[in-house]
């Protein structure tokens, strides 16, 4: 009888440059087209001043990631990509939750981000840490394909890591 391999924590770190390629096929496979990044836009995003990229690994592997940016101190994420037979494991979690203290830790005060109001997983995660619905932007993806804005305020995250 073979013991199966208990799956590994997933390890976060830091983007690098070489990262690219599988960031940007990552963000193909997770949303469709229209809503995911080409080339030049994720490469604007990762170059862009104040944006940090977080990666998740599991097994060796790419699991996800986070792509977020600070402007002056209110953070934005970008993206949070986490490939399908990863997801449900805690994955995005750990990826907010790291962006989060980071974003604290440059100054941030709040956190936001748009997402499809036709995302059901994804705003079951947002809710789920915490993040509340501002507003809806029409259009945001393209015609009829509307998002919401929805923000946290940092206040609560700051008193923990001071604490």
């Amino acid at each position: 009888m073979s013991q199966g391999v208990a799956p590994s924590l997933p390890q976060l770190r830091s983007y690098l440059p070489s990262d690219f390629e599988t960031l940007y096929r990552i963000d193909q496979s997770c949303f469709p087209k229209g809503i995911s990044y080409g080339r030049f836009e994720m490469k604007v995003y990762l170059r862009a001043r104040g944006s940090y990229c977080l990666l998740a690994e599991s097994g060796g592997n790419v699991a996800g990631f986070i792509l977020a940016e600070l402007a002056p101190d209110e953070g934005h994420v970008i993206t949070l990509d986490v490939l399908e037979n990863y997801r449900r494991q805690g994955i995005g979690s750990l990826l907010l939750s790291a962006a989060e203290t980071e974003m604290i830790s440059r100054g941030g005060h709040r956190m936001v981000l748009e997402t499809a109001t036709s995302n059901e997983a994804a705003i079951t995660l947002w809710k789920k840490h915490g993040y509340r619905q501002l507003g809806i932007i029409e259009n945001y993806y393209g015609q009829g394909q509307d998002a919401f804005r929805m923000g946290k305020d940092l206040a609560a995250r700051r008193e923990e890591s001071a604490g």
